[in-house]
């Protein structure tokens, strides 16, 4: 190795692999130069490189390196700040508190570390003690309003107030710039009914928040406009397009082909623009699966599809994914089992149909002939809820917005009466939702 070579050099250079999807080389580089840091300067570039490669593991490895190299209270202060925001991307409350309180000690008041606290907290399950956390916060510093809404729409959300709470969580009460904004100065649709105009949809997020808002482009026909979805990382997957295009929905993939004198909307934003509430959310289905013919599954036995996780690159996967073996332990011995994702999965028990999975279609159509579907908060369970087929969710302490709804049972009313949303109460714990599910598995196979 260049003696001269200095681990803050691997910035670009991963910075650039990541630009260009080579996440696994990044992996092999970090975890490769971690064995030859010896500097708390070393282990903070590797940590923030591996937290901008979401490789959590190894972010809180450097993250526990850096505290035992630091030498001073500052540098102390700072390596503290840096593990317990680790034990964070880890799901691990109770060890960031520990540091969050450690640092509490020296700056009682300061913003950042209280909102931190009271973000474990909830991951706890103390939503109650979280919120009192926040709203005290608000009151102290009525500045950091915008930031305290974003954090508080989950209560928002449980009271009912849906519009209100999905703006707040997205943070769309201060507008953002983006390609629309800067690069083509179209003006926004928030909400004014204009009857004749095209509002280009700008995807947000994955396919699962494409499945779940594309929804509201009927709301939007009602209005008598027109909704064209814009979703650039579409064209990387083509198969996306076609489904939504054969389901109805108007895709473009490139903004050649926009007319700068229409509008457009944030796509998450949707519900907040349209000042829907609860009971507007669910109209009845709106995709449809293919029928396939080689896609046919000849048993006759009861069929359950699963998922365990979804993105591992995703920041907050840590919080949503179950172990197999947990989920099979929960599932009726006598049923079928399959496994439906793209990535394959190696288990006795599992009928795994990533060989015969090469697009949306083919997930849309195994979904349509299992007789339930059982994961953990993926895309799949959404593709599921818009064709009609019974599901059970299995939702994380730390839900996503969708969950938090003033619904007191497991009926969602995002989806129709055969969705059903089973909660976790004890952060890595997934034995209580797991066992509500098997009592219902039960009720259905009888």
């Amino acid at each position: 190795m260049n003696s001269k070579f200095k681990i803050e050099d691997l910035k670009p250079v991963v910075l650039d692999l990541l630009a260009n999807e080579k996440r696994e080389i990044v992996f092999d580089i970090l975890n490769m130069y971690f064995k030859t840091a010896n500097s708390i300067e070393d282990f903070d570039v590797l940590g923030y490189l591996a937290l901008k490669a979401e490789h959590r593991d190894l972010y809180l490895k450097c993250a526990e390196a850096a505290y035992t190299k630091a030498e001073n209270s500052q540098q102390l202060y700072i390596a503290r700040s840096n593990l317990y925001k680790a034990y964070n991307a880890m799901n691990m409350p109770d060890n960031a508190l520990f540091y969050i309180n450690l640092n509490l000690m020296i700056t009682p008041d300061d913003f950042e570390t209280q909102t931190q606290k009271a973000f474990n907290i909830a991951l706890k399950g103390d939503r109650e003690s979280s919120e009192s956390i926040l709203l005290g916060l608000l009151e102290k510093h009525p500045e950091k309003c915008e930031d305290m809404r974003s954090a508080l729409s989950g209560k928002t959300l449980r009271e009912g107030k849906l519009a209100e709470g999905v703006l707040s969580f997205l943070g769309t009460f201060k507008p953002k710039s983006g390609k629309f904004d800067d690069t083509l100065r179209m003006k926004r649709w928030t909400g004014a009914i204009q009857p004749g105009k095209t509002v280009y949809i700008e995807g947000e997020g994955g396919i699962g928040d494409e499945i779940i808002n594309i929804r509201f482009f009927k709301y939007l026909k009602d209005l008598g406009m027109k909704p064209i979805l814009y979703s650039s990382w579409s064209k990387y997957r083509e198969d996306t397009v076609n489904m939504f295009r054969r389901n109805g929905f108007e895709v473009i993939t490139e903004m050649y082909s926009i007319n700068r004198s229409q509008l457009w909307a944030p796509m998450m934003s949707l519900p907040g623009y349209l000042n829907l509430d609860e009971s507007k959310l669910w109209y009845g289905t709106y995709l449809k699966p293919f029928n396939d013919p080689k896609n046919k599954i000849s048993s006759t036995k009861f069929k359950i599809g699963i998922k365990c996780s979804g993105n591992p690159y995703f920041s907050q996967d840590e919080y949503r994914k179950i172990p197999i073996e947990k989920m099979l332990e929960y599932l009726p011995e006598h049923a079928e089992i399959y496994y439906i994702d793209k990535q394959p999965i190696n288990n006795p028990r599992v009928i795994d149909l990533a060989p015969r999975i090469g697009t949306w279609e083919d997930t849309l159509d195994f979904i349509e002939q299992m007789d339930c579907i059982v994961s953990s908060c993926t895309s799949l369970v959404h593709a599921a809820g818009a064709i009609g087929k019974t599901t059970f969710v299995v939702v994380p302490i730390a839900e996503y917005y969708i969950w938090s709804t003033s619904s007191k049972t497991t009926k969602s009313p995002w989806y129709g009466d055969n969705f059903q949303v089973h909660k976790q109460t004890k952060v890595r714990s997934w034995d209580e939702p797991l066992r509500s599910i098997n009592q219902q598995l039960l009720k259905l196979i009888e």
